[in-house]
């Protein structure tokens, strides 16, 4: 399988059925972000290195990846973030027995600063590697009370989106799972909704690929 390129966005050229709604720029008149799904900060960054020991276009260790400082943050997020969390792992494996570099980085949000189809972000988690990504937006909703707004939320942006695009052949209607929402993109990946397995009043929005 081709390998993505680390820390890219798990969303990108697949999931982005919101991102017409997208507000990721600060407002001088409001204090609060409202996202949309696509649209995830970076939350990390790469050191330069030295090329000579690094072979070309190869996937950055762990040793040259490092979380941003706040105000490395995109302009729309620096305010309403508290601070950033990083875990890196060189040493997981794939499916193939080759090693990975898995980059797993946590923002905490300051309070009902960021908002999701009208409900509270308190966390974004990205986790990626060169085969997988797993970007989540954490709600501090249950789920019972989180999903209906969600799911309305993305079926609309994803008929806006195939209506935009003329493929009037899309599926934009979430299945049910065994514990909460999807909404296939393509082969590679989705859109997920669920209960926090850690915390069940919170709801996980999950933008995920795989190769």
């Amino acid at each position: 399988m081709e390998c993505r390129p680390l820390l890219a966005p798990a969303a990108a050229g697949l999931l982005l059925v919101a991102g017409t709604h997208a507000h990721a720029a600060d407002k001088v008149a409001s204090p609060f972000l409202h996202v949309a799904g696509g649209d995830f900060p970076a939350l990390v960054m790469v050191v330069p290195g030295d090329h000579a020991t690094h072979a070309l276009g190869a996937a950055p260790g762990c040793e040259r990846i490092r979380a941003r400082r706040l105000d490395e943050l995109a302009p729309g997020w620096r305010q309403r973030v508290a601070r950033v969390e990083l875990d890196c792992d060189d040493a997981v494996a794939d499916d193939q027995s080759e090693p990975l570099t898995a980059v797993n980085a946590r923002a905490l949000l300051h309070p009902e600063r960021v908002w999701l189809a009208g409900l509270p972000v308190m966390e974004v988690r990205l986790m990626d590697s060169q085969r997988w990504g797993d970007h989540q937006y954490v709600l501090a909703t249950p789920y019972v009370a989180a999903a209906p707004a969600l799911r309305r939320f993305v079926e609309d942006a994803c008929r806006e989106q195939a209506t935009a695009q003329e493929t009037v052949n899309t599926a934009c209607t979430m299945l049910e799972a065994e514990d909460g929402l999807y909404l296939p993109a393509g082969d590679a990946g989705g859109i997920w909704i669920h209960a926090d397995p850690e915390d069940d009043t919170r709801t996980l929005y999950v933008e995920a690929w795989a190769d």
